[in-house]
C-alpha cells in the first residue's frame, strides 16, 4: 500500500522539479561564455563550463563528465578560433548529441560574432610557435566583442526558446547597459597606461591592449606557446631597459620564473592579470572581469 502511495508522489515531486529546471542547457567551453549566456538567459538559462577558469584552456584533456554534460546539452557555445581543437571534437563526436554538433542549431561558434585580431596574411607552420590561422582566439578580452558576443547568444537563445525572446532580449539589454557603465570608469582607470609600451607573457592580451590603448611590443615567449630561453629573456632585458618599459602582464597559470627574472634584472613591475571569468577568487560574472583587470594593473606604471 505505502508503495502505491509513494510512487505517484515521487513522480509528482520529478515533474515538479523539472519544470523548476532552466528551460535551456547550455554547455560552454570556457567560464567566460557561461558567465555571458547567463547574464542574458538569467533564470531560462542553466550554463556550464567544461573548463575552469583557472586553467589555459588550449590544454583541456577529454573527461567522461564533459561528454554527459555534452549529451544533453540543448545548446553549446565555443570559443572557436581553434582555441578548443585538440580536445573539443573527440567530446562533441562522444556526446552523440546531434543537435549540438557543428552546423546544428545548437552549436555556435562564437568567434564568427566576434571581430578577430592577428589573422596571418600567409601559410601558418607549427615553426611560427602556436599561431591560430583564424586569428588570435582570446577575443572575449575586449569589452565590445563580450557585447557582440551577448547579441549572438541572446539570437540563438531565442531561436532556441521563442517563448523566451523578450526574456533574452532583456537580459542582453541589461548586459550591454552594464557594459555602457563600466566602460567609461574601466578606461578612465587605464588612462595612465595609454600609449605606453609593455610586454606581454602571450598573446592572451591583444584585445585587452587594442581595447585600452596600449601597446604590447614585445613576449616573455619567444613564439607563441614556446617557453622563454635564456638568450631571449636576456635579449628582454635590454629592450626593457633601453626602451624604459615599466609593466610586464602575465597570466596566473603560466610559471613565474621568467618574469621574475627581468623584474630582478630591470625592475620591471609584474601584474598578474586575470584573463578570464573564475581566473581569481571573487570574479564570478563577466563585469568582475574587467573589474579584476584593471585592479592588476592599477592606476601607475613602473615598479
Amino acid at each position: 500500500m505505502y508503495r502505491k502511495i509513494l510512487i505517484p508522489i515521487a513522480v509528482a515531486l520529478l515533474a515538479t522539479g523539472r519544470a523548476a529546471l532552466a528551460d535551456l542547457d547550455v554547455v560552454t567551453t570556457t567560464t567566460d561564455l557561461a558567465a555571458i549566456a547567463e547574464a542574458v538567459g538569467g533564470d531560462h538559462v542553466e550554463a556550464f563550463s567544461l573548463t575552469p577558469g583557472t586553467r589555459d584552456p588550449h590544454y583541456a584533456e577529454a573527461k567522461p563528465s564533459m561528454i554527459r554534460r555534452v549529451h544533453r546539452a540543448d545548446l553549446f557555445l565555443a570559443v572557436g578560433a581553434d582555441l578548443e581543437i585538440g580536445w573539443l571534437p573527440a567530446v562533441l563526436r562522444a556526446g552523440r548529441n546531434a543537435d549540438v554538433l557543428p552546423g546544428a542549431t545548437g552549436f555556435l561558434d562564437l568567434s564568427t560574432a566576434a571581430r578577430l585580431l592577428d589573422v596571418p596574411s600567409g601559410p601558418v607552420s607549427r615553426a611560427m610557435g602556436d599561431v591560430h590561422p583564424r586569428g588570435n582566439p582570446h577575443y572575449w578580452l575586449d569589452p565590445e566583442n563580450g557585447r557582440l558576443m551577448a547579441r549572438a547568444i541572446a539570437a540563438r537563445l531565442a531561436l532556441l526558446d521563442p517563448d523566451g525572446a523578450q526574456a533574452y532580449a532583456d537580459g542582453l539589454a541589461a548586459f550591454e547597459a552594464g557594459l555602457d557603465r563600466k566602460l567609461p570608469d574601466w578606461r578612465a582607470a587605464l588612462t595612465p597606461l595609454r600609449g605606453r609600451p609593455v610586454v606581454a607573457y602571450h598573446t592572451s592580451f591583444r584585445y585587452l591592449s587594442v581595447a585600452f590603448g596600449f601597446n604590447i611590443v614585445d613576449l616573455v615567449e619567444p613564439k607563441p606557446g614556446i617557453a622563454p630561453t635564456a638568450s631571449h629573456l636576456n635579449g628582454l632585458v635590454a629592450r626593457i631597459a633601453a626602451q624604459d618599459i615599466g609593466l610586464l602582464i602575465v597570466e596566473p597559470y603560466y610559471e613565474r620564473r621568467s618574469s621574475q627574472f627581468l623584474s630582478d634584472k630591470t625592475g620591471i613591475r609584474v601584474a598578474v592579470v586575470p584573463q578570464s571569468v573564475g581566473a581569481e577568487e571573487g570574479i564570478k560574472t563577466y563585469f568582475d572581469l574587467f573589474d579584476g583587470v584593471v585592479a592588476a594593473l592599477g592606476a601607475r606604471e613602473g615598479p
